[in-house]
């Protein structure tokens, strides 16, 4: 009995659709502004909620350096997020669908 592989089909991009992700349309989060505190504790109760990502989720991204861009602070045992940085960091990351 022989295996044959399927190829999978891959739809173009639509016409007006940017190819890459620096070219992408980004919704504005600056409403998150006044919803989080001046620094965002990974253990921040509302964090999951607001943003996406919980603060394991957080910490793996920090491991692999995608947060470079965030400014962090070690606040006793916690790391916590700058505000406006974690923000605009947000909106890198999101992109509108339609």
């Amino acid at each position: 009995m022989s295996h044959q592989k399927e190829s999978k089909v891959v739809a173009a991009p639509k016409k007006d659709e940017p190819n890459n992700r620096a070219e992408r349309r980004h919704p504005d989060l600056s409403v998150l502004i006044n919803e989080f505190p001046p620094w965002i504790l990974r253990t921040f109760p509302r964090l999951k909620e607001l943003s996406g990502y919980t603060g394991r989720s957080l910490a793996n991204l920090d491991c692999l350096g995608e947060t470079k861009d965030v400014q962090k602070i070690l606040l006793g045992n916690t790391v916590a997020y700058e505000r406006e940085s974690f923000v605009k960091w947000l909106e890198s990351r999101s992109r509108i669908l339609s």
